[in-house]
């Protein structure tokens, strides 16, 4: 008996408050920058595969990378952005993506890794196309300034931003013979001050390849998080935990996978954080 799917899911996290991280990362003087487009249309094997590792720190100049884990006074980051798509024996394939990738300060709509792909694809016998993406962003910091000394705002708290260690993961993978599928994920963490926040998000829609044929095949999708903040060291009830102490604690994960024939998945993930 044969499944036919629609599914659509929106999630939003946003982990927002009076002194809560992430301030991001200040960019490094020299900026580097990195655009791929790719572009194949034809019949036959294929295989395409990217990596991105990129770690950046600030401080106050008495530490360097070389120095983690045992380091003062600093704002760390680190991500990691994967895509595998290839093909088992031969078929029919239109494949577009573009990738960017930036170093410098970003803003608000704007993001340091993201990429954009585009799957059609009809097997022949019993050949599908297998393709998989994946982005983690982990953050740490603690003792680098205060919730005033970070912000554009005039307003912020005079108190010392709160220490943090959060890790997200989100991603995505399909097994089709036949396909349409879209997808789309992008983070930011450098900023030259902390009101953009940090974010990362991941959009995944496989649709009909033609009307009346759906997608064959199955596909899941992902996010999943581990947060840890300092307290907001401030008057009242923010009194008594400093922000070197821990206060909050999250973890969340949520995921989506259906098989079958597919006329309709799409979701939507977003992590946000931010000082307010």
């Amino acid at each position: 008996m044969k499944k036919l799917g629609i599914v659509v899911i929106a999630l939003a996290l946003f982990v927002v408050g009076m002194a809560m991280a992430d301030p991001g990362a200040i960019a490094v003087n020299e900026v580097q920058g990195l655009s791929v487009s790719t572009t194949v249309i034809g019949a036959g094997n294929f295989n395409q595969a990217s990596s991105v590792v990129l770690t950046t720190m600030n401080s106050d100049g008495e530490n360097d990378l070389g120095d983690i884990p045992n380091v003062n006074d600093f704002t760390y980051y680190t991500t990691v952005y994967t895509e595998d798509t290839q093909n088992s024996e031969y078929g029919y394939i239109s494949y577009d993506k573009d990738l960017d990738v930036s170093t410098g300060n970003k803003l608000l709509g704007q993001y340091n890794v993201q990429a954009v792909k585009q799957i059609t694809y009809l097997g022949i016998d019993a050949s599908s196309i297998l393709t998989t993406d994946y982005m983690m962003l982990d953050g740490a910091g603690a003792d680098y300034g205060t919730v005033a000394g970070l912000m554009i705002c005039p307003f912020g708290s005079p108190s010392d931003a709160p220490a943090f260690c959060n890790v997200v993961e989100t991603g995505s993978s399909a097994n089709l013979k036949v396909a349409n599928m879209n997808t789309q994920m992008g983070e930011r963490f450098i900023t030259k001050t902390s009101d953009p926040g940090v974010q990362i998000y991941n959009n995944v829609a496989v649709g009909s390849y033609a009307a009346d044929v759906p997608s064959k095949g199955s596909v899941s999708a992902f996010i999943q998080g581990s947060i840890k903040e300092g307290g907001q060291d401030g008057t009242g009830r923010r009194n008594g935990i400093d922000a070197g102490d821990l206060a909050e604690t999250m973890t969340f994960k949520d995921s989506t996978s259906f098989a079958g024939d597919i006329t309709s998945f799409a979701k939507s993930m977003s992590y946000t954080s931010k000082l307010g």
